[in-house]
């Protein structure tokens, strides 16, 4: 009996310390992740506050003078994307491969909000005619998180316009285009818009477009053809694996200024076609 109680003492001991420990674990990765957090708001404004001061001229014929102070702090950087105007997103973009920035920051540090990163086999000297821009959706609100807008008919009709200037040109496109994508094979989702980032011919183009026009969430009444030069933001959702949010956007053409597109009357799509994983689950 004494050695049955002994055992038992043991076992509760173990059993107090295993939940010491793992509530030290989950109570430090929770401190953990709200000092990334507040370390990705305070790089956001910092890195915001070098490229809207910068004011001299640059070092390197061609670029931006306004990116060269934050080129030379990441020699990766490609462009600047801004998203809802001057009380919206506003972030560098790098590009190197598509994974490097999944986890690092513009300053090259480990972190899980990662950075706004171009897609590695996108130009922008001579410009592709498809920039695939990335970011995580975090759930503190940081990076790309704030393409979920886009979900709203009345945030896209308020600002249909995404500015991203690359080193070299400055850029304006208007939204024509929001759907949701699934990424895994097992999912058997065929539209790979994630490897569109050239078109061999017009006909190829325009078989892209039409696809988008299948399954884009929102009717944005804006015109786009297999001339137009595009741009496309993606970023995860969470009600499957492997869920992409995708934002499609068309270069504004010759003529065309942000105020063409005020008046867009912006609805949802009745019967949009979606992911054969999401009808699964929803329907």
């Amino acid at each position: 009996m004494k050695g049955f109680r002994r055992v038992l003492g043991t076992c509760l001991s173990c059993l107090t310390a295993v939940s010491v420990s793992l509530s030290c674990f989950y109570g430090g990765n929770a401190v953990y992740v709200s000092i990334q957090a507040r370390q990705a708001q305070r790089q956001e404004q910092e890195l915001g506050r070098i490229y809207r001061e910068s004011s001299g001229g640059s070092t390197v014929q061609g670029i931006d003078p306004r990116l060269e102070p934050l080129r030379a702090i990441n020699r990766d950087l490609v462009g600047w994307l801004e998203l809802g105007g001057e009380k919206g997103f506003a972030a560098p973009v790098v590009q190197r491969d598509n994974q490097y920035y999944l986890k690092h920051d513009f300053y090259g540090r480990e972190d899980r909000h990662g950075s706004v990163f171009l897609d590695y086999r996108c130009s922008i000297s001579p410009r592709g005619e498809n920039l695939i821009l990335y970011g995580h959706n975090m759930d503190d609100g940081a990076w790309f998180h704030y393409l979920v807008n886009y979900l709203d008919p009345a945030f896209v009709a308020a600002d249909p316009v995404v500015n991203f200037n690359t080193l070299y040109e400055e850029g304006q496109y208007v939204v024509f285009g929001v759907f949701v994508a699934a990424t895994l094979p097992q999912h058997g989702d065929d539209f790979d818009y994630h490897n569109q980032v050239s078109f061999q011919t017009m006909e190829e183009k325009q078989a892209y477009l039409d696809r988008i026009a299948k399954r884009t969430l929102l009717r944005t009444g804006v015109e786009v053809t297999p001339r137009d030069e595009l741009l496309t933001l993606s970023t995860c959702l969470y009600d499957f694996a492997g869920e992409r949010l995708v934002v499609a956007a068309r270069r504004l053409r010759q003529g065309e200024a942000p105020e063409n597109f005020g008046a867009l009357e912006v609805v949802r799509t009745p019967n949009p076609e979606m992911p054969k994983v999401w009808l699964e689950l929803y329907t």
